[in-house]
């Protein structure tokens, strides 16, 4: 419109002319025609050139050929030419598509009757969604470098970058780890007129987590609320799982009641993090009830839910409770897992109760539930505990029938199992099985093992057993200390002075020294001689937890 209007401005001038300026008003007016309809041309030519490029460099980085690329990338809006009709369509002849035809024309005008302008903008929606995909795809496939430079393509091709742009960059570096980088995009963002909105800021403080930096984690969500962003069950679920990781229940709970004081309803993860918070500290009744106020607000428990209570309840040796809990899952039409079923036996084996180790093991396989190496070992922890060593090796033997290996934790076990009857002869056949099939024994195998030994007396198979786990390439620790000052002080007359060289060596060598072996250095030396070594080494005592078993 402007031109035309330039145009005959200019041509009434040069014709109404009388003056020797009428050629130099006819050339203006052939110069303004030129360039109202060449420039806009060229213009509009080179942008979408840049775009072009830039759209051909996403599909060149995301093409199969590209090892670090995900699956090729399809075009998120109809083609140029108006074809929105699905793949399957395409092939059909024109008798098997009477509708087609009547179509065509009505697409054809709607075409026709676009703006320019509204074809351009719908262009460049076009190829920033599809350069966002690429960005994605990037991120997904760890190359945050890539995705950058295609962050930077969307600038160079004239368009604006989103949010999405940057919060798949932003994904990107906090997928690697690289905190720092992630923070750097979401600064740049807001630098860049864009943003950031709740996944913005929920991937930085997940970032965090994963880093174990809870307090940079709550640092972030308190910029977030300051900026006015809303934070979501997302962003508060992220930091209860980060105290949780860390072991700081308390603090979890805090930050549960913040947010339902708020008016956020917490979902099952939320939970979960805390039941299973509770479980890993043995407590039971704190993970029930969390569990039950998980259900009053009308969420529905999961197996994992389940499956973190009789967990807690067999960490604190409730087999009631625990039982309980399982009855309740199964009532409510919950298929159990597998580490469900263990978590039980673990239960039962906790206390003691062998039969009924066996009993929820056998229900398992009744249930369709396949059994696998850590069911089979709770049973036979069940059988250590017991001291019943044909129990444990008949279970052994069961492992390899049903085709499942067994690893160095059930050897162990029962191992233990032979320490706790005193059969050595029995002990020594596991241990050589163990050999056999291939498994190297840990620190534990020798331990038990060597504690039937210890128990008769028989310091002199125990320094054996001691040289042989050196050889092996294993540090003595505390437990297998305690198994040595042990069989010296069992051994009769006893043997005051090996125990103190072995003592003195070991705490040399950097061994911790707890309460079990202070206890058995001091029927092997005396309480006097032990004394005078503990401070001549100025022994500091350590507080330790046996594996599987506490020292006999």
């Amino acid at each position: 419109m402007c031109v035309y209007v330039a145009d005959t401005a200019l041509h009434e001038i040069s014709v109404g002319s009388m003056c020797s300026n009428a050629n130099l008003y006819f050339l203006l007016e052939i110069v303004t025609v030129m360039i109202g309809v060449v420039a806009p041309g060229l213009y509009y030519h080179l942008g979408n050139g840049k775009r072009r490029a830039a759209v051909s460099r996403a599909k060149a980085s995301n093409s199969p050929r590209d090892g670090k690329a995900a699956k090729s990338i399809k075009s998120p809006v109809p083609s140029e030419s108006g074809d929105s009709e699905p793949p399957l369509t395409r092939n059909m002849s024109s008798t098997e598509m009477p509708r087609r035809k009547t179509l065509r024309p009505t697409l054809a005008i709607k075409k026709d009757a676009a703006s320019p302008v509204r074809m351009q903008q719908s262009r460049a929606a076009r190829d920033l969604a599809y350069l966002n995909q690429a960005i994605n795809a990037t991120a997904k496939a760890g190359n945050p470098e890539h995705a950058e430079r295609l962050l930077e393509d969307i600038k160079t091709a004239g368009l604006s970058p989103d949010a999405i742009s940057y919060n798949s960059v932003i994904h990107a570096h906090a997928k690697q780890g690289n905190t720092k980088r992630a923070e750097h995009w979401l600064v740049a963002m807001r630098k860049g007129g864009v943003d950031p909105n709740t996944i913005s800021y929920n991937i930085i403080m997940d970032a965090c987590v994963k880093s174990d930096d809870v307090e940079a984690a709550e640092d972030w969500l308190q910029c977030m609320t300051d900026a006015g962003v809303e934070a979501n069950e997302v962003s508060y679920a992220t930091i209860i799982h980060a105290h949780v990781k860390k072991g700081n229940t308390a603090r979890a709970e805090q930050w549960l009641r913040q947010m339902t004081d708020l008016g956020i309803e917490p979902s099952v993860v939320s939970y979960n993090s805390l039941i299973y918070a509770c479980g890993r500290r043995g407590h039971a009744s704190a993970a029930e009830r969390w569990a039950l106020e998980m259900q009053a607000r009308g969420l529905t428990p999961k197996v994992a839910t389940y499956t973190a209570v009789v967990d807690a309840c067999a960490k604190s040796g409730d087999v009631v409770r625990a039982e309980r809990w399982m009855e309740n899952m199964l009532a409510a039409g919950v298929e159990p897992t597998v580490v469900s079923f263990s978590a039980m036996i673990d239960a039962c084996a906790k206390a003691g109760d062998l039969a009924r180790a066996e009993q929820w093991h056998t229900r398992m396989i009744a249930q369709g539930v396949q059994p696998n190496t850590h069911s089979f070992s709770a049973v036979v922890n069940a059988c250590a505990k017991a001291g019943d060593v044909q129990a444990a090796c008949r279970w052994l033997g069961q492992m390899e029938v049903v085709g499942i290996p067994a690893d160095v934790v059930v050897y162990s076990a029962v191992l233990d199992a032979c320490a706790k009857a005193g059969d050595t002869k029995r002990a020594e056949e596991v241990f050589q099985q163990m050999i056999d099939q291939g498994i190297t024994p840990n620190i534990v195998s020798f331990s038990s093992l060597a504690r039937p030994y210890a128990h008769q007396g028989d310091y002199l198979e125990v320094e054996r057993l001691a040289q042989l786990l050196e050889s092996s390439g294993l540090e003595m620790n505390e437990y297998f200390l305690y198994t040595m000052m042990l069989a010296y002080a069992s051994s009769r007359p006893r043997q005051a002075d090996r125990a103190e060289d072995a003592f003195r060596k070991a705490y040399n060598a950097g061994v911790k020294v707890n309460k079990f072996v202070l206890t058995a250095a001091v029927r092997a030396m005396g309480r006097v001689r032990c004394n005078q070594l503990v401070s001549d080494l100025g022994v500091t005592c350590h507080v330790s937890k046996y594996p599987k078993s506490r020292p006999m």
